[in-house]
């Protein structure tokens, strides 16, 4: 019989004896290919993840760092004796330590990124607490005190303060950083 006298009913069954069985092929062969690549893609997503989750502790746990050592800097009783310079007037070393700390946090700025709000806030917080305190102890100066001078009303005041916020702010930054890692 050819394919011409046969009527279309069997030219269709015919047709299906051989499409079915290779629908059939191609679609087990579709999904587990899908299966296989879709697993391989999140496979390697997940690495990729957790390569950048990784590089990303490390920026954090610098940026930690980082405002650990701002905040040491600018710790007055730390930049007092660490700038301290008897030939300057009070005046020029009130510049020095104010720009001292401003240089500090504008180097550190961007580290913000990778710290709480909170932990940001009170890094501000202590920057501004020390230029309070400096331009406090200078209103106390005379035209000709020197720089000893400015320097013993700021420790004077610092020992008399209840507060030190730098010195909290770095202890919040450990309680933090346990936190996190």
């Amino acid at each position: 019989m050819t394919i011409l006298a046969m009527d279309t009913w069997q030219f269709f069954i015919e047709i299906m004896q051989f499409l079915l069985p290779a629908a059939i092929v191609f679609l087990v062969t579709y999904f587990i290919l899908k299966k296989m690549l879709d697993e391989d893609y999140k496979r390697k997503e997940l690495k990729a993840k957790s390569k950048r989750s990784s590089e990303l502790s490390a920026i954090k746990l610098q940026a930690y760092e980082r405002f650990t050592i701002l905040l040491e800097r600018i710790r007055l009783d730390n930049l007092v004796m660490r700038m301290a310079d008897p030939a300057k007037s009070a005046s020029e070393f009130r510049f020095m330590l104010s720009q001292s700390i401003h240089d500090e946090f504008n180097h550190n700025i961007s580290q913000q990124l990778y710290v709480s709000e909170q932990a940001w806030q009170m890094i501000k917080l202590s920057k501004e607490e020390a230029l309070q305190i400096i331009a406090h102890s200078f209103s106390d100066m005379t035209e000709t005190s020197v720089a000893t001078d400015l320097g013993k009303a700021i420790l004077t005041k610092l020992e008399n303060s209840q507060s030190n916020m730098a010195e909290a702010t770095i202890g919040f930054l450990k309680k933090e950083l346990e936190i996190v890692f």
